[in-house]
């Protein structure tokens, strides 16, 4: 949760600027980056809306990448 601690600077008698503590200004930066995301993600979806689904292997093949076995510790 943001803190309610901010100072509103005036200039020519308008509000201008705002400034907030650092951590808020950093937890309000991820929370945008995080709605970003999600837009983006629903987006996607709804372009995608009826068509087939990829498999994996499917996603390997494309981009030629060949799974592989882990090799075991001994």
């Amino acid at each position: 949760m943001l803190t309610k601690k901010y100072e509103v600077l005036v200039r020519n008698g308008k509000e201008r600027f705002v400034m907030i503590p650092e951590r808020d200004f950093v937890k309000m930066q991820e929370r945008l980056r995080d709605d970003a995301d999600f837009r983006t993600i629903e987006a996607s979806k709804r372009r995608n809306a009826g068509r087939p689904l990829i498999s994996h292997e499917q996603v390997l093949r494309e981009f030629g990448v060949t799974p592989g076995r882990k090799k075991r510790r001994t």
